[in-house]
């Protein structure tokens, strides 16, 4: 018999997911972390077409001077 298997790890296209990698982003502590991050946010915009969550990272990371 098939069962299904959820994958929690599988980028999701609610706000929540959206705001804690921002979070994340903000809060990393080094350039490894923050590539990592912008990866993740890339994976996540390849599944949810629409507004970039990795041009909201870049433009979180300038802050106001964006």
């Amino acid at each position: 018999m098939r069962t299904l298997t959820l994958i929690t790890s599988a980028p999701s296209s609610d706000a929540a997911y959206r705001t804690d990698l921002i979070r994340r982003y903000l809060s990393a502590g080094d350039e490894f972390a923050e590539l990592a991050l912008l990866a993740e946010a890339a994976r996540y915009d390849k599944a949810n077409p629409g507004a970039s969550l990795t041009d909201e990272l870049l433009g979180a990371g300038l802050g106001d001077v964006a």
